[in-house]
């Protein structure tokens, strides 16, 4: 075999490597950094930055960065039609340059800014459904040499790949906020029906997620349960005002009745598709008023029947229940609604989730969701 040979089998070896991480993940913010990565890694530079157009503002962002000085140049953002990487982007034209000094439509503030020192740099544009979305730029290839049209053929193939790779995960992005704005106005629709829990689902789907990031839950796991929280209640559509927006306490019979709620959330959940995506907030809506012993309902489940998203769900919704305040009762203090979780702990509720709970709850000092919002905005 040619040296010639061996060389084109190992690129393109090195190409379907990067293929193969481009396309692995549909997180954004991953996806950003796996080109950046594969691209440097591919052609031997020293640092690299994929620019991403904001359209809204006017402006290209630096979003994923590669090099000594990476986390300086995060904080860069350029106009549409600001130096290199802002003429590849309008052109849709690669530029491979030796010397960016000599070059008119070089930046020196990237640099300045950075704290890097740019000399080399070859700048290909992505372009997905015939629209320049962003440019991926090397920096200074490696051992004082200078890109080749060698290496920018090649980033281009990689390019091509990208501004695919981009596009769906800014397609995905926007669609699951979408989706969960729709799924947060379902919720405050169905709370507004009883003028005593306004804002519940919402607490419920907050207390939930701390639950889930101190037992150490992923980040893409943690989002679903916080979904799967907000519509927990769902159900309580079928239950009738006058019990629902009952101002004094509920009879037997109509509590029998509101016990029906998370099977009917259930059902109406189970009709959504695509089925695996909803799963989860199904068994939620079904199970967050199941409890260790077995004495919840609506199946009497116990232990390790019970799915972990209905536990957390399930022990949010009861303090949240505590803490607020009925015409009929006033709600205790987030304080005494801790006490009154550790007396139910493996009995009603998980110890190690009721303890994650009060610990995030300590951290956060005890200050209500309100409160703290408040804080947030002096």
């Amino acid at each position: 075999m040619s040296e010639e040979t061996r060389y084109m089998e190992n690129e393109l070896l090195n190409l379907l490597d990067a293929f193969k991480e481009l396309n692995s993940d549909l997180d954004v913010k991953v996806v950003f950094q796996n080109i950046i990565l594969q691209m440097a890694k591919l052609l031997d530079a020293e640092a690299g930055t994929l620019w991403v157009t904001d359209p809204d503002r006017d402006v290209i962002k630096a979003t994923a960065v590669y090099g000594p000085t990476s986390s300086n140049i995060l904080k860069v953002e350029l106009k549409m039609d600001e130096g290199i990487v802002g003429k590849v982007i309008c052109s849709g034209k690669l530029q491979l340059i030796s010397d960016v000094s000599t070059d008119p439509a070089w930046a020196p503030r990237v640099d300045k800014d950075s704290g890097f020192t740019t000399k080399s740099m070859l700048t290909v544009p992505l372009i997905a459904k015939g629209k320049a979305i962003g440019a991926m730029q090397l920096l200074n290839k490696k051992n004082g040499q200078n890109f080749t049209r060698k290496d920018a053929q090649m980033a281009l193939v990689l390019a091509n790949q990208s501004a695919l790779a981009l596009y769906n995960s800014q397609m995905f992005e926007e669609i699951q906020n979408i989706n969960l704005s729709m799924i947060r106005t379902l919720a405050k629709t169905l709370d507004k029906r009883d003028p005593y829990t306004a804002g519940h689902s919402e607490r419920v789907a907050t207390y939930s997620k701390w639950m889930a990031l101190k037992i150490g839950l992923d980040t893409k796991t943690c989002e679903e349960l916080y979904k799967a929280a907000l519509l927990h209640d769902i159900g309580k559509i079928g239950i009738p005002d006058e019990i629902l927006r009952k101002p004094t306490k509920l009879s037997n019979e109509e509590y029998e009745i509101i016990k029906k709620h998370p099977e009917i959330g259930a059902d109406i959940l189970s009709t959504m598709e695509p089925k695996r995506t909803i799963m989860n907030a199904v068994e939620t809506a079904r199970y967050h008023h199941e409890r260790l012993n077995g004495s919840g309902y609506p199946d009497q489940l116990a232990g390790k029947e019970i799915p972990l998203f209905a536990k957390i769900v399930g022990i949010a919704d009861t303090f949240d229940a505590m803490t607020t305040d009925r015409p009929y009762n006033k709600g205790l203090s987030y304080h005494e609604a801790a006490k009154e979780l550790m007396t139910c702990k493996d009995t009603h509720f998980d110890e190690a989730l009721v303890i994650a709970f009060l610990t995030a709850l300590e951290e956060r000092k005890y200050i209500t969701i309100e409160e703290g919002h408040a804080l947030e905005g002096r």
